[in-house]
């Protein structure tokens, strides 16, 4: 979760309304896209939606135990054709009676006899949830392609219910198929030693040479740590070997090869886990057949976590600016479904480009404005960029000839503080500088008015010319991006289903595996292609807003045309502006954006004060006094321009307004206000100020299937510091819903570190923090929930038993000091993943990334056996391709439905307050989110000096604003 961009501003641009709607409304108010980047790797990207083309029109379907026709027959344009429709043992087609005036029919038809159901009038809607088009528009998403795209679902495998709701289809899922017909029953596990521990990175050639020796070249997959896999048995032995590393070094390794004391790996259990129901044989099995896997891929490849990336080839590379590089690696893993596959994906990383240091400075760090070093020296301006990149990298020594010895590999500390012809040391006695002794030794210096690197143990000066360092080739750094890589990173890795498969299909080409040695003598052979699954397309919501206007999601998006929020707080609300002196703002500026507020809010319904106070301010202290006088004139919201430059931040002016004045802010960026100040962007503001102000933009239209009475929502996610930021706690945020539609919600944060002060993801205090929530909820509805439903998001799958024993038994603890037992249902939502969903046949000429539809589900074949677990494309992704979210359900005590459940997070997916779209995971796990980041903007730009629990009670939030405007987080 750590390493989830934040952007800063409020308000988010919106994609252009398509122009036919355009020509209907003057002043359309558009989705906005969620203020998050996508990641990398093309993970996370952030939901977006493209209009299908007019007219087009898509088939309902049927669902039976033991017969299935396609349903959906072609409609005259305006009429849109039923939903799904489910009985007994047969179906017949299913086409609806179309309703009048482009009227709909209902979405989920209740479960009864076989035949259509009349549809309604005057665009009135039957049953749950319907795709509203817009004149004669479209239900639903892309218009499925490819054969097979009806496909009747599978039959059930194993006893864990899996959903039956939704269109079926199918597409193709990032794995391989494995075949294991030749693979051995058994294989023996081994433990490997080797001294010195140091340098690590020699392991694998010295293993190498160990097992020519000393194994008689029997074949064995090493992991490059500590243990070796074997299918036939190794002796107990030990020897000592040689290592020429590749500057030409010798290093020497004592390496030992010991039998474990359950040495016996069982592969067996993979061919029968299904019939046997035993589950850990078989992970202990992936995982020697993950170490046999790697095998042909160490020795040609960076590894780097799971991943292993391919150098740069000549003239291809990738370059991310600041002396970075682009790789492209293939990630490939072992995962349990109904048998075992192989899930590979492409993955994409920064690395260091393998030049010299002074080329690093000239073209990367100076940006060629010093073409020549023999007569500069770095200014401070000049080490401050450099620092950042240099300090941790491994450089490579590469003496003068005279010197007669071999590279070296060193870590860099910084720079020296003199230059080469004035940095002093001390040598038998004698002081000293750096360019005298090299020239004692037959070598001058290039750059003599350079700093030189100061390299090895801080404790010791050692001090290099750069002009004889290199950076070293393959350096996997685990440190954060910066903002300009990740941009490059992003328009890099950002694309298309079909490109992406392309760069797997390749790598796989490149890394042959079933040609390996290892690969082979363990007997296991991967398929060339994608396998292809059944997949659910469940019907979106319709969207509730006033005086029961209904929208229907196209895409994952929907317009709100003339519609105005479902409810707003019914004063006219007090409202000021704050510009700092250094933007250089004109008040024209401000008083056409106070205008175009005041206009765009009256179409929303949002009650504010015809005129606002503008006022300039000076710096920080000024803004304080502001604060101070429009929170005792009981102004109800601020809005804060932050400028380009020269100005307090945003962390900055949360801090003060929330922790110290307790009144609303809602920030926007100058560049906004110059270049972008139209009503899109108002209208998107103000989906946030809405919220804020304790108002609610929609909500789910009321279905007696999925609607649970008197639930709380509840999410939660930890933001973990980067791993170059170990002085910063992890911040928890908890927000919780305290309405009858899960629209509404307040937020608790928590600051905490784990053993040795590293990062924890496992809640502490969830005791109190849900007691407080309950409180809030009780406040509101004068009695306690029935359900609470828990969207727990960042959490690996190692982990789910402790959040089960130690965040579930809190909520527990929770609800018994209050006397209360709801039913519990608790969700992990799990983004960190490699599975990815490629559409079958023919794209869409409007799919420009050919992602699969908004809502398909995957809960067979490649989901765990034994879990409650299904993948969903909730979100139409607006670059690259879509990520699937996977959600493990680990308590249910309610006994929820799947489909129930499927569809309720599917739904909570359209409720995110800050855009029109529906978000790649739901609301609640959303919005804990923005509640661990603001937990961060509490934190930012301080010292903590005292322990967490000290420093998160010097931040409490301001109570009173707390209670006023539970929302201001959004």
């Amino acid at each position: 979760m750590g390493k989830k961009n934040k952007y800063k501003e409020e308000a988010a641009p919106a994609p252009q309304q398509p122009q036919q709607q355009q020509q209907q409304q003057q002043t359309p108010r558009a989705a906005p896209a969620p203020s998050q980047a996508a990641s990398t790797s093309g993970a996370g990207q952030q939901p977006g939606g493209q209009q299908a083309p007019q007219g087009q029109q898509q088939g309902g379907w049927q669902q039976s135990g033991q017969q299935r026709a396609q349903g959906g027959q072609q409609r005259p344009q305006g009429q849109q054709p039923g939903g799904w429709q489910q009985s007994g043992q047969q179906r017949g087609h299913g086409g609806q009676q179309g309703g009048q005036q482009s009227g709909q029919q209902g979405g989920y038809q209740q479960r009864g006899p076989p035949g259509g159901q009349p549809g309604g009038q005057q665009g009135g809607q039957q049953g749950g949830y319907q795709q509203r088009g817009s004149q004669g528009g479209q239900q639903g998403a892309y218009q499925q392609r490819g054969p097979g795209a009806a496909a009747p679902l599978p039959p059930q495998v194993g006893t864990i219910p899996r959903g039956t709701l939704g269109r079926p289809g199918q597409c193709g899922v990032n794995y391989l198929d494995v075949d294991m017909s030749k693979m051995p029953s058994v294989a023996y596990h081994y433990d490997v030693t080797l001294t010195p521990e140091r340098p690590k990175k020699f392991y694998r050639n010295a293993f190498e040479v160990f097992r020519v020796q000393f194994l008689n070249n029997k074949i064995a997959a090493f992991d490059g740590r500590k243990s070796c896999y074997a299918v036939e048995k190794l002796p107990n032995v030990s020897g000592e070997v040689e290592v020429i590393d590749r500057h030409g070094r010798t290093v020497h390794y004592t390496v030992t090869v010991k039998e474990t004391d359950n040495s016996t790996v069982e592969l067996s259990s993979l061919h029968n886990y299904m019939k046997d129901k035993i589950y850990d044989k078989p992970m202990r099995a992936l995982q020697c057949l993950e170490v046999v896997l790697a095998a042909p891929c160490n020795m040609r490849s960076i590894r780097a976590g799971r991943s292993f990336f391919k150098t740069s080839d000549n003239g291809s590379r990738v370059s991310l600016g600041d002396g970075y590089e682009a790789l492209v690696g293939l990630y490939q893993s072992f995962v349990l479904g109904d048998k075992p596959f192989v899930n590979v994906d492409v993955s994409h990383k920064s690395f260091p480009i393998a030049v010299p240091v002074a080329e690093y400075i000239t073209s990367h760090a100076l940006g060629n404005r010093v073409s020549d070093l023999r007569n500069y020296t770095l200014t401070d301006g000049d080490l401050w960029r450099i620092i950042p990149f240099i300090k941790g990298i491994n450089i490579v020594y590469e003496p003068p000839k005279s010197f007669a010895t071999a590279p070296r590999v060193y870590k860099v500390n910084g720079f020296s503080a003199q230059p080469a012809c004035s940095q002093k040391f001390e040598l038998d006695g004698k002081t000293m500088t750096i360019e005298a002794y090299f020239a004692s030794r037959n070598y001058k210096l290039q750059y003599p008015k350079m700093q030189c690197l100061h390299v090895g143990p801080p404790v010791k000066n050692i001090y290099l010319p750069i002009e004889l360092c290199r950076i070293e080739e393959g350096q996997a750094l685990n440190r954060k991006d910066g903002v300009n890589q990740v941009s490059a990173m992003i328009k890099f890795a950002a694309t298309s289903t079909t490109e992406r498969k392309n760069k797997i299909m390749n790598l796989l080409q490149y890394f042959n595996h079933n040609a390996d040695p290892t690969v082979s003598r363990f007997g296991i052979h991967i398929a060339g292609d994608f396998i292809t699954v059944s997949t659910r397309c469940l019907a979106p919501p319709q969207l509730e807003y006033k005086n029961n206007n209904f929208k229907g999601p196209m895409n994952g998006s929907w317009y709100m045309d003339r519609c105005q929020f479902l409810k707003v707080i019914e004063k006219s609300h007090k409202w000021a502006i704050l510009n700092c002196d250094s933007s250089r703002i004109p008040y024209g500026k401000l008083s056409e954006m106070e205008s175009l507020v005041v206009r765009q809010a009256k179409n929303v319904n949002v009650c504010l004060e015809p005129k606002a106070d503008i006022r300039n301010f000076r710096d920080e202290r000024n803004l304080d006094e502001h604060f101070k006088e429009l929170k005792g004139k009981k102004y109800d919201l601020v809005f804060v321009i932050i400028p380009t430059r020269n100005g307090p931040t945003y962390d900055v002016i949360k801090q003060k307004a929330e922790l110290q004045h307790g009144i609303l802010t809602q920030c926007i960026k100058q560049f906004s206000l110059e270049r972008r100040l139209n009503p899109q962007l108002v209208d998107n503001v103000l989906l946030k100020v809405n919220s804020k102000l304790n108002g609610i933009n929609h909500k789910i239209k009321d279905d007696v299937r999925t609607k649970l009475s008197n639930v709380m929502y509840l999410g939660a996610d930890v933001a973990h510091p980067s791993p170059d930021q170990r002085d910063i706690p992890s911040v928890v945020g908890v927000a919780a819903s305290h309405d009858l539609f899960g629209a509404s919600y307040n937020m608790q944060y928590r600051l905490q570190c784990g053993g040795g002060g590293g990062a924890r993801e496992e809640i502490e205090d969830m005791d109190g923090i849900v007691t407080e929530h309950l409180r809030v909820y009780h406040q509101y509805h004068k009695r306690y929930p029935e359900h609470i439903i828990y969207y727990r998001d960042g959490v690996s799958d190692g982990q789910f038993m402790k959040i089960k024993n130690l965040e579930l038994k809190g909520i527990y603890a929770a609800c018994s000091k209050l006397g209360i037992k709801p039913k519990m249902c608790c969700v992990i939502v799990v983004k960190r993943h490699h599975t990815r969903f490629f559409p079958l046949g023919t794209p869409h000429p409007r799919n420009k990334f050919n992602n699969v539809d908004p809502g398909t589900v995957v809960d067979r074949t490649i989901v765990h056996p034994n879990e409650m677990q299904f993948f969903m494309v909730s979100h139409q992704s607006i670059q690259g391709t879509a990520k699937p979210t996977r959600y493990n359900v680990i308590e249910n005590t309610g006994n929820l439905d799947i489909d129930l459940l499927q569809q309720l997070t599917y739904n909570l997916c359209h409720m995110f307050p800050r855009c029109n779209r529906s978000v790649s995971y739901p609301a609640p796990a959303y919005l804990a989110h923005l509640a661990a980041a603001r937990g961060r903007v509490y934190i930012s730009g301080t010292r903590l000096s005292r322990s967490p629990q000290e420093e998160y009670k010097r931040r409490l939030i301001n109570p009173e604003f707390m209670k006023m405007n539970p929302m201001y987080f959004v």
